[in-house]
Formats: structure tokens, C-alpha cells, sequence
């Protein structure tokens, strides 16, 4: 399914790190079928990529912002965007990691930077994939993510979380389903979403 998004371009480095392929296709999907308009990002990566191939690939009206904490890897993929003409339809917000003062175990993206470049934006799609939490100190580096987005999603949105299997995205999943009032659809057991409004059907 994600062949010619994978192949399309210059090789792209998957790693460990990176989205499944499963949950990309889930997440492309939805971006089609669903018409999705603005996609945020936690995690820039190789999803920053492959979203904006899809985007091109289907001529569509859509826009990604992609929350980072790394300058290096977001001048990166900016140098891969630009290669292959991407870079309009990507917006990058570096935002370096900092010690949540009202969470513990979390190291969260420095919030004047976010909350800057959220301003009065509206997302259908949202991706938590970010910052790193796989260390006991930073588990629930993830859970700080919700103050950022909360107050600005769509009538009709979609929010994907990976890495579910982890007990700080344990704590992610009960903390959004308390706050949007609707239960979690487990994909598979690393991966679920949130699922507002009217939308066909994408996961696979």
C-alpha cells in the first residue's frame, strides 16, 4: 500500500524509531478518504516525508506542522523536503526538551515555542509520536503533548497515538479518552486513535 510513497523519492532511512507501517497506512488513509486539511505532528521523522509525498502525490489541500525537538534533525529533513520540492507543505517548529514543572517523569517541548506556533490553529489529524519517553525518567513526556493540542482540534479530527504498549502511553490513552469523552480503538498493541465526527472507516 505505501510502496510508491516509499519509493517515490530518495531512500528513507526507517529505523526502529520510525512509524509502523501499519499505522502510516491508517494515518495516509484517513488524510485521503477523510479529506483531512491540517495534520499536526509530534515527532518529525520519516512520517514528515511520507505525508508530504502523499500531499503532493494526491494534490491535495493539505497542511502538516511538525513539532521537533532536534534544530539538526529538522534541517535534515528540511534538505530532504527541498530535494524532492516538498518544503510548502511542511511547517517545522523546533522546540527544545525541558523539565515539565507540573508533571513528573516528563521532559516536554519548551511551551513558548508551541504554544507560539499553534496560536489559533485548528488540526484534524494529530500524531503522537514525540518527544522521546522510552526511559523511565521521561515516561510520561508524551502526556504533557494534551495542553498543546487540546484546545485545538477540529469538529471532526482524528488523533493516533504510537508506542501504546508503554506505560507513560498507557497513561496518555486514559488522560485523552477523560478529556474528549471518547474511548480509545486499539489498532493493535502498539498503536490507537481518537475518533470525532463523522469519517469513513481507515484502519486496515
Amino acid at each position: 500500500m505505501l510502496h510508491k510513497l516509499y519509493h517515490q523519492g530518495g531512500y528513507l532511512p526507517f529505523t526502529g524509531a520510525s512509524l509502523r507501517f501499519r499505522l502510516m497506512a491508517c494515518i495516509t488513509n484517513d488524510i485521503v478518504i477523510n479529506q483531512k486539511k491540517a495534520v499536526l505532528e509530534f515527532g518529525a521523522g520519516i512520517s514528515t516525508i511520507i505525508f508530504a509525498r502523499l500531499i503532493k502525490m494526491n494534490n491535495l489541500d493539505t497542511k502538516i506542522v511538525t513539532v521537533d525537538h532536534s534544530a539538526e534533525w529538522i534541517s535534515l529533513l528540511q534538505k530532504m523536503l527541498s530535494d524532492e520540492g516538498l518544503n510548502q507543505y511542511v511547517t517545522f517548529v523546533h522546540a527544545p526538551i525541558v523539565k515539565s514543572t507540573d508533571l513528573e517523569f516528563s521532559f516536554e517541548y519548551e511551551s513558548a515555542a508551541v504554544t507560539k506556533a499553534l496560536s489559533d490553529a485548528k488540526f484534524d489529524v494529530v500524531v503522537i509520536d514525540g518527544p522521546i519517553a522510552w526511559s523511565s525518567d521521561k515516561r510520561m513526556s508524551r502526556v504533557s503533548n494534551i495542553k498543546y493540542f487540546i484546545n485545538n482540534l477540529d469538529a471532526r479530527y482524528t488523533i493516533f497515538v504510537d508506542d501504546t504498549e508503554r506505560r507513560g502511553e498507557k497513561v496518555l490513552l486514559k488522560q485523552l479518552q477523560k478529556k474528549l469523552g471518547i474511548a480509545p480503538v486499539k489498532i493493535d498493541p502498539t498503536f490507537a486513535s481518537f475518533t470525532k465526527g463523522q469519517n469513513f472507516g481507515f484502519e486496515i
